[in-house]
């Protein structure tokens, strides 16, 4: 079948202009998006830049958006992208700088932000007089983890990174997880890990949007290991100054009165202290308190010692 093969094209060489570029393809229908890649760099124009590597689904390397999804093109068949028509859009994935063409930055994407979790173990002595041997149950969960391709795709469907990349993303907190629950890991050693994983950009940075979980091809549901990390980190206790204060606030706040108190809950998460701060908190009062939005103070609503008692059950199952 003759299919339209419509690439985003960059030249960094050119400078950086982006554009698309229309190829013709005689492919047949189960033939694969990289097959057709590769018949247009050997037979029209070696210059085409993409990335691929194993050519069966287990690397990730070549992880592009196919008609504004982000697939794999070594597996992506030809005639599942063109019923509607035959013509097939390629994209880099989004959320990252370009290289080339449909090569992207994956040191800042991927390989930085893994690094700035420290993946790997730590152990507390130098030289272990025994071998430290762990269960395959209490390992199940993390040896799943492991199969990770580092691909990109849940960081590329993050609602986060697009506003903030500085962003760990979730395939940094999927790496985390790996070590977080690892048994071989606490005391002093967990203490250390999650500091990491919470430094400012980290673990509470995520708005839980779960689009993450769609994207994973292995499954892997990282916005879901995300929140598995939050637990740990609320029975460890939490290790970020401010979002302990950010915590700490929200429950008094509703055991004491029933209700969220947004305006303790906004000075308590700043410090009261901290005087910089809170100054600096200022102009969005001022601005809330002209349109009409500026929260009242609560008084203890109805069933106010009900909710507490949840509160307190929740906290002691725990």
């Amino acid at each position: 079948m003759e299919v339209t093969y419509k690439i985003n094209r960059k030249d960094p060489e050119n400078g950086g202009e982006s554009g698309y570029a229309n190829y013709q393809v005689d492919l047949p229908e189960d033939a694969t998006v990289l097959d057709g890649l590769q018949k247009i760099r050997d037979e029209q124009d070696d210059s085409l830049a993409f990335r691929a590597s194993c050519c069966q689904g287990t690397c990730g390397e070549c992880a592009v958006r196919i008609n504004y999804k982000a697939q794999f093109t070594c597996t992506t068949r030809i005639g599942d992208v063109t019923k509607k028509a035959p013509e097939v859009q390629l994209d880099p994935v989004r959320n990252i700088a370009v290289i080339k063409d449909l090569v992207f930055d994956m040191d800042a994407f991927t390989w930085d932000k893994m690094a700035a979790v420290k993946p790997w173990m730590e152990p507390d002595e130098e030289f272990a007089p025994t071998e430290n041997i762990v269960s395959e149950k209490d390992m199940a969960d993390v040896r799943k983890t492991m199969s990770c391709y580092q691909c990109g795709l849940c960081d590329e469907g993050c609602a986060v990174l697009p506003v903030n990349f500085d962003f760990l993303g979730p395939g940094a907190m999927v790496k985390s997880y790996r070590f977080v629950m690892d048994p071989r890991e606490s005391g002093a050693q967990m203490d250390a890990r999650m500091k990491v994983v919470e430094q400012p950009q980290g673990l509470w940075d995520c708005v839980h949007c779960y689009e993450a979980d769609g994207k994973c091809p292995r499954g892997l549901t990282p916005s879901t290991k995300i929140m598995e990390i939050r637990d740990v980190s609320f029975k460890e206790g939490i290790k970020n100054e401010k979002v302990g204060r950010h915590h700490a606030s929200f429950i008094n706040s509703v055991k004491q009165t029933g209700w969220l108190d947004e305006r303790k809950l906004v000075m308590e998460t700043e410090g009261l202290t901290n005087v910089a701060g809170l100054m600096k908190l200022l102009p969005t009062a001022v601005r809330a308190l002209r349109r009409g939005k500026m929260p009242g103070r609560h008084e203890k609503r109805p069933g106010a010692d009900q909710i507490k008692r949840i509160l307190e059950k929740a906290e002691d199952s725990k």
